[in-house]
């Protein structure tokens, strides 16, 4: 038997056992490109307001959402990107446990409530599970991440087989079988870069409790961990959210203040999440961590000064979602992996008609 002939089969048998779970990872991946703005779209009472000049200082939005909500412990905020875009808080209450609240920053009016176990029944959420763990939990994700190992090695075979002939378009005038053929080697040419990034990172990702450690190794210098108590003295009360948030932002000029921490008193410290531009994660991997009655800054954590291996760790979400350079690789990435599924297709046609 040649070593076309093992590729072949390996390729042929790999991509029949995976076959299904693997059209329904690459379809709802299609679909994650866009999560946040679909999910925005299917919930746009609590997703938009009307931009104004300027937004209400923090301290009297906590205020008219604690008028709203007395028996609710606001726990943060986390700010838009985007002006159209609603400010959101975390807060917590018996019986109901953790929520968000929507507010409106120009005016202080309060859009509505969204509980944790309402995003989690939400249609984006849905399809987030069932592309990252196939709604099976912590064994769902490992199984997706073999899936992710296999359909790279599927891709490095079909590269190999396809060296011979290097089709790059596909022949119009030739029976459907033939372009049936033609399809699944142009999708498989065309998507294998960028789907080597998307099945690295992915299977980054599902094995992150091995991979991550792997990656710290790297690193020439430690991440300093995040302070964890403020000191608080007899009768102290803590200062207000926009003292904080300014501290925040003095720490890491440029960055964009993605969401902070509401002091609510005891020892702990506030936490502000911060995003440099060149940052695409949705929350941001820069940290500042506060005395919640002083504001001193007790920690730094910036991506910008990050050793090696935490900026791969960093960089691994944006760069599996299509996030990483903003609209152009996330329509790029669409494309791929509506390729991807493509092939699924057009593979098992090829099988069906030998």
């Amino acid at each position: 038997m040649s070593s076309r002939t093992l590729w072949l089969k390996a390729h042929l048998w790999v991509g029949l056992a995976i076959a299904l779970p693997l059209i329904v990872v690459a379809l709802s991946g299609s679909v994650l490109v866009f999560e946040d703005a679909l999910d925005r779209a299917l919930n746009p009472a609590l997703s938009f307001v009307t931009p104004a000049d300027r937004s209400l200082p923090l301290g009297e939005i906590v205020s008219r959402v604690k008028a709203a909500y007395p028996d609710a412990l606001l726990s943060s905020f986390s700010f838009p990107e985007q002006p159209h875009l609603a400010l959101q808080i975390a807060a917590s209450a018996k019986p109901q446990g953790p929520f968000t609240i929507a507010v409106d920053q120009y005016t202080g009016r309060v859009l509505g409530t969204r509980s944790a176990a309402d995003r989690e029944a939400g249609l984006a959420r849905r399809i987030h599970l069932l592309h990252t763990r196939l709604f099976a939990g912590q064994v769902g994700e490992w199984i997706v991440g073999l899936i992710t190992a296999l359909t790279l090695f599927m891709a490095i075979a079909g590269l190999v087989l396809w060296w011979r002939r290097k089709i790059v378009t596909v022949k119009r005038s030739a029976s459907g079988r033939r372009i049936n053929f033609d399809l699944h080697n142009v999708f498989g040419f065309y998507a294998s870069a960028v789907f080597l990034i998307i099945a690295l990172t992915g299977m980054m990702i599902s094995f992150e409790a091995w991979t991550d450690p792997l990656f710290i190794r790297l690193n020439e210098t430690a991440v300093p961990p995040l302070a964890r108590e403020s000191t608080a003295t007899a009768g102290a009360a803590p200062i207000s959210a926009d003292a904080l948030a300014k501290a925040a932002q003095a720490a890491l000029p440029g960055a964009f203040l993605k969401g902070i921490g509401i002091p609510n008193g005891g020892n702990g410290v506030i936490v502000a999440l911060m995003k440099y531009p060149e940052d695409r994660t949705p929350g941001g991997r820069s940290r500042v961590a506060l005395d919640q009655y002083s504001g001193r800054v007790l920690t730094v954590v910036n991506t910008r000064t990050a050793p090696a291996g935490t900026r791969l760790i960093n960089m691994k979400r944006s760069a599996h979602t299509g996030d990483i350079f903003g609209a152009a690789t996330r329509a790029l990435y669409f494309v791929t992996c509506l390729m991807l599924a493509g092939q699924v297709v057009t593979g098992f046609f090829i099988w069906w008609s030998r």
